[in-house]
């Protein structure tokens, strides 16, 4: 195993890990009223994704890498594309968006630039999203139905499969990660052409 593969199990380990952690920068971007709109719903987006159920029959680990991913395009078009409050958001969260950027980076020489590129043009599908019978808009304009977001979110924390004693010993290698995203992006570009 060279150093690259290596650096990259280190980092989504602990990436996934600290997901349901991560998840909170998103929520907190959702409910910024000095944050562009548009970024506030590809947030709501975000969070909707990565807290709705997913195919059971993956495994965990693999199941919850693409959302590890996702979270990272998100953060970073927060600040490419946040408007007049996406510095301030920047600083307040300076640590974990630095950190989201060189991991993201790293991901990206490990995963390809095609599978990163496919996971970053997914945002018109995520703003189609519903959850819980509520549309990614009403996230953004209903403060009551942002809380109840943001309470989703706290509660994916509490039943969240991977800790850091689940992973131990199970991220052994990158090309799992690598056949299962290949694999969905495969699945997602039937979809669009049928």
């Amino acid at each position: 195993m060279d150093n690259k593969e290596r650096n990259f199990l280190e980092t989504m380990a602990k990436a996934l890990v600290s997901l349901p952690f991560d998840l909170k920068i998103l929520l907190e971007a959702v409910a910024n009223p000095d944050l562009e709109r548009s970024v506030r719903e590809m947030a709501a987006g975000t969070v909707v994704h990565v807290i709705s159920p997913k195919d059971g029959n993956v495994e965990a680990p693999l199941r919850f890498a693409e959302d590890v991913v996702q979270l990272r395009l998100a953060t970073a078009k927060i600040a490419a594309e946040g408007g007049e409050g996406a510095p301030a958001f920047g600083d307040r969260f300076s640590e974990d968006l630095s950190r989201f950027r060189d991991e993201l980076a790293l991901f990206r020489t490990v995963l390809g630039d095609d599978i990163i590129e496919w996971l970053d043009g997914r945002w018109g599908s995520f703003l189609k999203g519903v959850y819980s019978k509520k549309k990614i808009s009403q996230f953004v304009d209903d403060e009551e139905v942002g809380t109840f977001l943001y309470d989703e979110g706290l509660k994916f924390g509490t039943m969240y499969p991977i800790s850091e004693k689940s992973l131990a010993g199970r991220v052994k290698q990158a090309q799992p990660f690598i056949d299962h995203l290949a694999r969905k992006r495969d699945q997602d570009k039937k979809k669009i052409t049928s």
